[in-house]
């Protein structure tokens, strides 16, 4: 035989199995094209010349002349896609259910309770513009305003995306008038809040400008990173909790602080390694990774290998040493962010397929359980663990909070990052965990922090069979003083029976939605809506409810952060909406919604 030619048959298989694998990729990578819904929104809120239209006007300072003591990427380990390459190229993995054609009834329906949500946020956007324009929040009872983030209109710049995506181009072309006239050489206060300024104030001028294109919000972005890139000035290149605003000012260095909740130095990856990409500037992803890899290196060496106590400190780069541990308030966005970061990806970074997957089978085992409940529902709770010296081991705490509802979401994503449905499946019974409370409360909303009885023996993740038993939630709720007679069987607190508009349930039933196609998470979501909608009206806005234990007429705090417009009302327009409507195939939501695009090349 020559050896330029294959047998025949030897040759026909080779071609099958070529074919095979060719179907096998389209059927993973393939995308439906965009709607006409989608494609007539981008034309009318994108229209020709609106990319420049508007010019940001230049702060009082600029921080890219700053000449820091020490420059917070020198020495930094370089990483192999310093500028962000690592997203770039074709993605191969999809997350998003494959979404049929819906018949015209659905559509109505679909229709219909989008424009509700609609309604609700432009009652909302109208409020702030006429009593707290310019302004952090909106006060929606009494009409006033308050500045609690600098005061470079946190409202405004956090709902600039959901603007655009419900099609409100006057508004939107208004704020990005507005916005990009923020002065960020000067603030309300000497202390800015690294956390909150990166995720709601960078985040939303980087989502926005996905979305958009308006160059002026890319030019206000690296404004604010490069001032956020002053918080890693410091002898350890460790970022500060706050920053000094007049000492950054100076280029001098500033100071770790002793200790800080884990969240707040671990949820600053995503919106650094945004902005290289968008830049093509390595420093600040560089500068992000060098506290990631102090969180990577210690991640095995806790009190509970694969999470990390709720308490760091990033002076002495001690993420080892506590015995609290817990996915809500404090430290939940540090988790989320692994896995959104290995999305951005693609995958294809190590370090953060590695810490998303620790992270998920010790929370697995240490914090999840499943409650007994009288209807027998299958879900589960993420609680919290604390590490008992004298036993050795850690012991479960079944207390939960709303800022917890987001772990059903990441462990979805992450089940169709890396191709394991039973992170999926785990994922959708943590959801359905915060659905329950939602529909057991008399007002059916969830409340802010609150106990169950974990099932009576095996009352983890893998627990097969759960039967009621009044007299274990008799002795359960014996041992809670908080326990009140008008909440739910299987409940034994709702220690903080307040909702204050937060987001992280919906957002859960969202991506469960986009996931797995279920209209089960459509149809929650819409009750949800309608609770939240009547418990939290008031004449101008939405205030947060002091009790969704109660039913009847809500009893209401003069409070309204800008999640509310930024999150929570958001992600329930995007369940009702297209399903190519900011695709998770084509975009990454930071903890605060705005849709990071995974770049493509």
């Amino acid at each position: 035989m020559s050896g330029y030619g294959l047998r025949p048959r030897r040759r026909t298989v080779l071609v099958a199995l070529l074919v095979a694998a060719a179907m096998v990729y389209t059927l993973l990578a393939w995308r439906p094209p965009p709607s006409d819904d989608f494609l007539r929104l981008q034309r009318f809120m994108n229209p020709p010349g609106s990319r420049d239209a508007v010019r940001a006007v230049k702060s009082s300072f600029d921080w890219s002349a700053v000449k820091h003591e020490f420059p917070p990427a020198d020495g930094a380990a370089p990483s192999a896609d310093a500028a962000g390459k690592s997203a770039q190229g074709s993605k191969r993995h999809r997350i998003q259910h494959h979404f049929g054609r819906e018949t015209a009834r659905a559509a109505l329906e679909r229709a219909s309770r989008r424009d509700a949500v609609r309604a609700e946020f432009v009652r909302c956007w109208r409020a702030y513009r006429e009593h707290a324009w310019m302004k952090d929040a909106l006060l929606p009872i009494a009409g006033g305003y308050k500045d609690q983030f600098s005061g470079w209109a946190a409202t405004l710049v956090d709902s600039l995306d959901t603007l655009w995506i419900m099609g409100l181009r006057a508004e939107f072309d208004e704020a990005v008038e507005a916005v990009a006239g923020i002065d960020f050489g000067t603030s309300a206060g000497d202390r800015v809040n690294t956390f909150e300024t990166n995720i709601r104030y960078l985040g939303g001028l980087m989502g926005a400008y996905d979305l958009s294109g308006r160059e002026a919000l890319l030019t206000k972005a690296v404004e604010l990173g490069d001032f956020l890139y002053g918080a890693f000035n410091t002898e350890n290149r460790m970022p500060v909790d706050f920053i000094d605003l007049p000492r950054a000012k100076t280029g001098e260095r500033l100071f770790v602080e002793d200790s800080v909740v884990s969240a707040s130095p671990g949820t600053l990856a995503l919106e650094m390694t945004r902005l290289s990409q968008l830049t093509g500037h390595a420093k600040y992803k560089d500068a992000a990774m060098r506290v990631m890899r102090v969180f990577h290196a210690g991640q095995n060496r806790t009190r509970i290998p694969g999470l990390w106590p709720i308490m760091v400190s990033m002076k002495t780069q001690d993420v080892t040493g506590g015995d609290a541990f817990t996915l809500g308030g404090s430290a939940d966005s540090l988790y989320e962010y692994l896995v959104k970061m290995a999305v951005l990806a693609d995958g294809r970074d190590a370090m953060f397929n590695e810490l998303s997957t620790r992270f998920m089978r010790a929370a697995e085992d240490h914090l999840f359980f499943r409650p007994m409940l009288p209807d027998g529902a299958d879900v589960l709770i993420s609680g919290n663990a604390n590490y008992d010296g004298a036993a050795g081991r850690a012991v479960l705490d079944p207390e939960t909070e709303h800022l917890a509802c987001f772990v059903g979401g990441v462990f979805a994503l992450a089940g169709r990052l890396y191709d394991t449905p039973a992170d999926v499946a785990t994922g959708a019974r943590l959801t359905r965990g915060c659905v329950h409370a939602y529909r057991s409360m008399a007002s059916g909303m969830g409340p802010e922090r609150w106990n169950l009885a974990p099932c009576r023996g095996d009352h983890s993740v893998r627990a097969a069979d759960c039967p009621w038993d009044e007299a274990h939630w008799e002795a359960e709720k014996a041992k809670r003083p908080e326990w009140r007679p008008n909440l739910p069987k299987g409940y034994t607190t709702a220690k903080d029976p307040r909702y204050i508009l937060r987001p992280e349930a919906i957002e859960s039933v969202f991506v469960l939605w986009r996931v797995t196609g279920d209209e089960w998470y459509r149809d929650a979501a819409w009750d949800m809506f309608r609770a939240v909608s009547k418990g939290t009206r008031t004449p101008i806005a939405n205030a947060a409810n002091l009790d969704v234990t109660l039913g009847g007429v809500p009893v209401q705090e003069d409070y309204m952060e800008s999640f509310w417009l930024a999150e929570t009302l958001k992600y329930f327009y995007l369940t009702f909406s297209s399903p190519d409507l900011v695709s998770l195939d084509d975009f990454v939501l930071n903890t605060e919604a705005h849709p990071f695009r995974r770049s493509s090349g």
